[in-house]
């Protein structure tokens, strides 16, 4: 897994007082996994939905991420202080090596609502084994053609993990992202209302 550092500039004079408390960014905690580790940090979503930024864009700032291995509990990441230079401990990582994404738990505004059919999908994603609910628009079915065609990032929701790797594990969470080009077999189980 790489990681590098990610310089980004500040003004002359905000980096002291309250201009430096008005420009620090408000984070959220996310956990991710690649082939081979676990990654928590937090990032700067700016109130955006993280499907949305990992779709636009080819790599994730992350504040202070740990990497750790696979189902281990690496120590929490802590947010920055809001004294804290703008510049340390910002990473990034690239969005082709994760292949899976544990967004903050919040509830995005009615505007940001998409109202979609839920259809149960299993699949495989790498070491994963994920089964979920997918949110489709209107005639769109499950199939192939969502891995090809689709958004290269599929939220699930109401999720169950399972890691079938060294060490094997498994999850509960409330959403999980997926990233398509990751993903082996699709399928779709069960109809939703």
């Amino acid at each position: 897994m790489t990681f590098w550092n990610w310089r980004r500039g500040t003004a002359a004079g905000a980096t002291v007082g309250s201009a430096a408390v008005a420009l620090s960014p408000e984070l959220a905690p996310i956990e991710l996994y690649t082939a081979d580790a676990r990654v928590v940090g937090w990032i700067e979503a700016n109130g955006r939905r993280v499907t949305d930024l990992l779709n636009e864009q080819d790599e994730l700032r992350l504040w202070q991420p740990r990497p750790g291995p696979m189902g281990a509990e690496p120590a929490g990441a802590t947010p920055p202080p809001a004294d804290a230079d703008a510049d340390a401990e910002w990473q990034s990582l690239l969005t082709e090596s994760m292949i899976l994404a544990m967004p903050p738990e919040w509830r995005s505004s009615r505007q940001l609502r998409l109202h979609k059919r839920l259809r149960r999908v299993a699949l495989s994603a790498g070491p994963f084994r994920v089964t979920g609910n997918l949110h489709l628009h209107p005639g769109t079915e499950v199939g192939a053609h969502l891995l090809t065609r689709g958004p290269r990032f599929l939220p699930l929701t109401d999720a169950y993990i399972l890691h079938e790797g060294e060490p094997p594990f498994e999850h509960v969470v409330s959403v999980v992202i997926v990233n398509t080009a990751h993903i082996t077999s699709l399928m779709s189980l069960v109809t939703l209302a």
